[in-house]
């Protein structure tokens, strides 16, 4: 039968992935210059470490599991920054407006 203990970890480690995405949502989105370059601090750091994850255990399984949210924030960075390009985002200064 599945043990509750895995369960648990589980949903701990989906819930760090949610809010990890989240933060890197919520910096790349920003339309400043700056954000530009404090929204890929994330993803080179997850990128680093999930690459010292693989040198430390030589696992694929582990790397994965470190290399997807990095994808995920990577790809999040650049619908964000995208949409700023574009113009599409939404500012909260337009929200406040409204």
């Amino acid at each position: 039968m599945w043990d509750i203990e895995f369960f648990l970890a589980l949903g701990k480690v989906l819930s760090l992935v949610l809010c990890m995405v989240f933060i890197e949502g919520v910096v790349a989105s920003r339309p400043n210059p700056n954000a530009k370059w404090t929204g890929l601090i994330l993803p080179v750091i997850m990128v680093l470490l999930s690459i010292w994850v693989y040198f430390t255990w030589k696992n694929w399984i582990y790397f994965i599991l470190v290399f997807g949210p990095a994808l995920l924030c990577w790809f999040i960075y650049y619908v964000c920054r995208r949409s700023i390009k574009n113009g599409t985002a939404l500012s909260l200064q337009e929200e406040e407006n409204n």
